[in-house]
């Protein structure tokens, strides 16, 4: 890189921050009596605020962060060993708004549904296409539904404004019989035509998805792992992990109904990764060394989930991957298998 260019890069990066910084100042200026109120408010219940704790992030609005905040605010709710909050208890604390939906409202602020609900799960993002909508609009009848929030930080402008970004990502159909399904594993991987970019603008850079299915007396038992690419990698405390996301769920044969489903996210070492992500469900039965991830969960139902609700949100918290789909439906969904044989026919074209 000639010296010339690097400077040209550092200048726009610079010009980037200083936009950032600027838009960060105004919005706060914009909402400085209604973070003075949220202040005031925290000193009632003994959390003490500085101007540090605010900040603008276009996709949310103006968010206080604060260890444990939400739990010093509303002390009376409570999760459980697990790390989730029941939705009975969300919804008895707080007004929802199906139009708005991740957001819990007060009057004086608004919690929100845990970061790994978004984008690539990074806390500026907007929400992955489309889990928390479709879980704002289940009908929970005869189901126990708990969820994830994010502790450490609310909203403060209590509002409806929200963030829209098109997407093109829906559910996949599914129409085996659950009790038919064999018993076995599988390890579903993109094509391997595809490089770098077009893995991660094509498949959201899923590297492989691992299907587990198992039996035992009267329940059938579903685990899928969903494993990105290499340089998808996040900080937890204090080291380099890749998450991973696991489903898990438990199919009554005698009532047709799963009675269980939950999701989580995995966090690998990076030794652990490389060592799992090319294997299967199997592999701590079969190689010597053993991978326990660290684990939290993210959304638990048990009582009455249906095969659709089931299929549905497994292919929501698989965000933009077609190989959920191509489990689900036998193939990839149409505006992928589109792009992929107009991509082809031009390398062709051009060989």
């Amino acid at each position: 890189m000639t010296e010339s260019r690097k400077s040209e890069e550092e200048e726009w990066l610079d010009n980037y921050r200083q936009q950032i910084e600027h838009e960060n100042k105004v919005m706060l200026s914009k909402y400085a009596n209604v973070i003075e109120e949220l202040v005031r408010y925290c000193r009632s219940v003994g959390v003490y605020l500085d101007s540090e704790a605010f900040s603008f992030t276009p996709t949310i609005g103006v968010v206080c962060e604060y260890p444990n905040l939400l739990t010093k605010l509303v002390p009376s709710l409570q999760e459980d060993k697990e790390g989730l909050f029941a939705w009975d208890a969300l919804t008895a604390t707080f007004k929802l708004n199906k139009f708005n939906s991740g957001y819990f409202y007060t009057d004086n602020f608004m919690a929100m549904a845990s970061p790994v609900f978004r984008r690539g799960m990074h806390r500026v993002n907007n929400w992955a296409p489309r889990f928390i909508d479709e879980f704002w609009s289940l009908n929970l009848e005869g189901i126990d539904a708990y969820l994830s929030l994010d502790q450490n930080r609310v909203r403060v402008n209590v509002d409806n404004t929200c963030y829209m970004e098109a997407d093109t990502w829906f559910g996949a159909p599914f129409k085996e019989s659950i009790s038919e399904i064999t018993d076995g594993v599988s390890h579903l991987r993109p094509p391997s035509d595809l490089d770098e970019h077009y893995l991660d603008f094509l498949f959201n850079d899923a590297y492989a998805l691992d299907i587990c299915w198992s039996t035992k007396g009267h329940i059938k038992s579903f685990q899928a792992l969903e494993f990105k690419g290499p340089n998808k990698v996040i900080q937890l405390n204090g080291g380099i992990f890749h998450p991973v996301r696991y489903i898990h769920a438990e199919y009554d044969l005698d009532k047709s109904e799963f009675r269980h489903f939950d999701g989580a996210t995995q966090f690998y070492a990076p030794e652990e990764y490389f060592m799992r992500r090319d294997s299967n469900f199997r592999h701590n039965v079969k190689e010597d060394i053993k991978i326990k991830p660290k684990s939290i969960k993210s959304f638990k139902l048990n009582g009455s989930v249906t095969v659709d609700i089931w299929t549905e949100l497994s292919s929501h918290f698989f965000a933009a991957n077609p190989l959920i789909h191509e489990y689900f439906s036998g193939g990839y969904p149409p505006h992928l298998v589109n792009k992929l044989e107009k991509l082809r026919a031009h390398r062709e074209k051009n060989t």
